[in-house]
């Protein structure tokens, strides 16, 4: 089996959400859009982690997680 050429750009959209990504030589830019929020996020990141690490609904759906337990 042979992969396919990797991308340099992959766009992803899921509901209202868009996420943009632009491959650089050390990592993506990202560019994630809301159709209901806006701009949520638009930078630069080395892992797909970086997309969520911080921002506040992340950090509330951890906390959700941590009182189940």
């Amino acid at each position: 089996m042979r992969w396919p050429e990797a991308a340099d750009e992959i766009v992803v959209c899921d509901g209202h959400l868009t996420i943009k990504l632009f491959k650089l030589a050390d990592g993506w830019y990202a560019q994630v859009e809301s159709a209901i929020e806006g701009r949520i996020f638009e930078g630069r990141v080395t892992e797909m982690s970086g997309l969520l690490a911080g921002h506040p609904i992340v950090g509330g759906l951890a906390d959700d997680d941590s009182e189940e337990e």
